[in-house]
C-alpha cells in the first residue's frame, strides 16, 4: 500500500504546477497543444468564467442604479433631499470607489515595505479589501485568461451585465413597488439587492480563481495549455512581485493618458445620465408604475447595442475579409460600448502585470472622477430638462470622438516605427521572439515598451 501511495504522489508531483514558479515568469513546458484541445479549454473557461462575472457585473450596477430607482418610490422626499443633495447622494458613492481605488495603488506598492510575515499578512489583506473593485479585477482577469484576440468579445460579454441589470432591474423594481408593509418601497429594494450581492460574493469567493494556475476545474494538462498560449499576447503574467520601473512607465506612457481622457469623457455623461433619466421620463408626465416600466426597452437597446459593438471590435481584429472588417468598423461606433472596448485596449495593449495594474487603476480614478463630475452638472432649477447637463454630455461625447482620432493614429504611427525598425534590425529582435514564444520558453513580463516585438491592437 505504501508502495503504491509513493507512486501515485510521485505522478501527482511530475504534474504539478509550480505556482511559484509561474509568479518569477520561469514556467516551462515541453509539450504541444493541439488546436482542437485549445478550443476545448476555451469553451470551458466561457461556461465557467465568464456567468460569474456577467452576474456579478450585473449586481454591481443594479446597486448603482438602485438610487436612481428609489429617486422614483420617494426616497428624496422621504429623506427630505433638497437642491443638490440628491446629486451628490450619486457622487459620494465614486468618491469611495475612488478612495478605495487609490488605495489599492498604495498598498501594492506596500508590499515592498514587508518585513516579516505579520507585515505580508496586513499588505494582503488590504489589497484584498482594495481590490474588490470589480472591474479593474475583471479587466486584468480576462487578460490572463484570454488570447488578445479573444479578448474583446469576453470584455463585452461581462460587460453587459450592464444592460442586463437595466432590464431586471425596472422589472425588480416594479414587483418591489406593490410591497406593502412597514417599510418603505425603497428601503425593501436596497435590502433586497444587498442580500443577493452578499451572496452572489460567497460564490465567487470559492469558484473564481484569480488565474488558470489556481483554477479547480481545470486538469493539470488544461492549466499548461491556458499559461502556454497566452505567450502569443506578449503582455506579461500574473506576478506577486511589484515592479517599480513598470509603475513609473505607466505614468509616462502618452496611451495612459489618452486612454484616461476617454474614459473621463465617457462617463461623465455615464454619471448624469444613470443618476437622472429616470427623473427625465417621469418629467414627461409619467407615474412612478409606468416610468418603471418604460425604463426596460432602453435596457435592451443598450444591451444590443454594446454586445453590437465589441463583435464589431473582433471582427475588425480578428477577421482578414475586407467586408467583414469595414461591418465591425461600422458596428464599433456604438457610443455605449466606449467602456468595455477601452477596457479591451488595456487589457492588449498594455504589456507587464505591475503596468497593467497600474494603467487600470489610473483609468478607474477617472472612471471615478467623471461619475463624480456628471451627477453635478444636473441642476435641479432646470428640472425636469435639465438643458445644462444635455449640453455637457454633448461636448463630453465630441471630446471621446476626438481623442479616440488621436489614439488610433499614436498606435498606429508606434506600431510603423517599430516596423520600420525590425527591418533594419533583422535578427536579433527575432531571435528573441522566437525563443520568447517557442513551447517551453519562460512567460516573461515584459513592457509594451520594452519589447520591440510587441504591436498595438487599434
Amino acid at each position: 500500500m505504501s508502495n503504491q501511495a509513493s507512486k501515485k504522489e510521485a505522478m501527482q508531483a511530475d504534474h504539478e504546477i509550480d505556482q511559484q514558479s509561474v509568479d518569477n515568469g520561469a514556467l516551462e513546458s515541453s509539450f504541444q497543444f493541439s488546436a482542437a484541445a485549445e478550443k476545448k479549454l476555451v469553451r470551458k473557461i466561457d461556461l465557467v468564467v465568464l456567468p460569474i462575472m456577467v452576474f456579478a457585473y450585473m449586481l454591481a450596477f443594479l446597486d448603482k442604479q438602485a438610487l436612481g430607482y428609489t429617486a422614483l418610490m420617494g426616497i428624496r422626499e422621504d429623506l427630505h433631499l433638497v437642491g443638490n443633495q440628491y446629486n451628490w447622494s450619486s457622487s459620494i458613492f465614486y468618491f469611495g470607489y475612488l478612495f478605495f481605488s487609490m488605495l489599492w495603488a498604495v498598498v501594492l506598492a506596500c508590499h515592498a515595505a514587508c518585513t516579516d510575515f505579520k507585515g505580508i499578512m496586513i499588505a494582503r489583506f488590504f489589497l484584498g479589501c482594495t481590490e474588490a473593485s470589480l472591474s479593474p479585477g475583471f479587466t486584468l482577469i480576462t487578460s490572463l485568461w484570454y488570447r488578445t484576440s479573444e479578448q474583446p468579445l469576453r470584455h463585452g460579454i461581462w460587460f453587459c451585465g450592464n444592460s442586463i441589470s437595466l432590464i431586471f432591474g425596472n422589472l425588480i423594481a416594479v414587483g418591489i413597488l406593490q410591497i406593502k408593509g412597514s417599510l418603505e418601497a425603497w428601503q425593501w429594494l436596497f435590502i433586497i439587492f444587498g442580500l443577493v450581492t452578499f451572496l452572489w460574493g460567497i460564490l465567487m469567493l470559492f469558484r473564481l480563481p484569480d488565474s488558470p494556475t489556481t483554477a479547480s476545474f481545470l486538469s493539470e494538462e488544461e492549466k499548461l495549455i491556458a499559461v502556454e498560449r497566452l505567450k502569443a499576447n506578449q503582455t506579461g503574467y500574473k506576478t506577486s512581485n511589484i515592479n517599480g520601473a513598470q509603475i513609473l512607465e505607466a505614468f509616462i506612457d502618452p496611451k495612459t493618458w489618452l486612454l484616461g481622457v476617454l474614459i473621463l469623457a465617457s462617463n461623465i455623461p455615464n454619471g448624469g445620465f444613470t443618476t437622472f433619466n429616470g427623473l427625465v421620463l417621469q418629467g414627461f408626465g409619467f407615474s412612478t408604475f409606468n416610468t418603471l416600466l418604460l425604463g426596460i426597452p432602453g435596457g435592451f437597446i443598450v444591451f444590443v447595442f454594446v454586445l453590437s459593438s465589441i463583435i464589431g471590435s473582433a471582427l475588425v481584429y480578428a477577421t482578414a475579409s475586407v467586408g467583414s472588417r469595414y461591418a465591425g468598423l461600422l458596428l464599433m461606433g456604438i457610443y455605449s460600448a466606449a467602456m468595455p472596448v477601452s477596457m479591451a485596449m488595456i487589457s492588449s495593449n498594455v504589456a507587464g502585470f505591475t503596468k497593467k495594474a497600474t494603467v487600470s487603476a489610473v483609468y478607474f480614478i477617472l472612471y471615478c472622477t467623471g461619475n463624480i463630475i456628471g451627477p453635478q452638472l444636473f441642476f435641479e432649477r432646470e428640472a425636469p430638462k435639465y438643458q445644462s447637463g444635455f449640453l455637457a454630455i454633448i461636448i463630453c461625447l465630441v471630446i471621446c470622438v476626438l481623442d479616440c482620432i488621436l489614439l488610433l493614429l499614436y498606435l498606429r504611427w508606434t506600431n510603423s516605427q517599430r516596423d520600420k525598425k525590425a527591418v533594419e534590425e533583422v535578427g536579433s529582435q527575432e531571435q528573441e521572439k522566437d525563443a520568447y514564444l517557442r513551447p517551453g520558453a519562460p512567460l516573461l513580463d515584459m513592457t509594451d515598451l520594452k519589447n520591440l516585438s510587441f504591436r498595438y491592437v487599434y
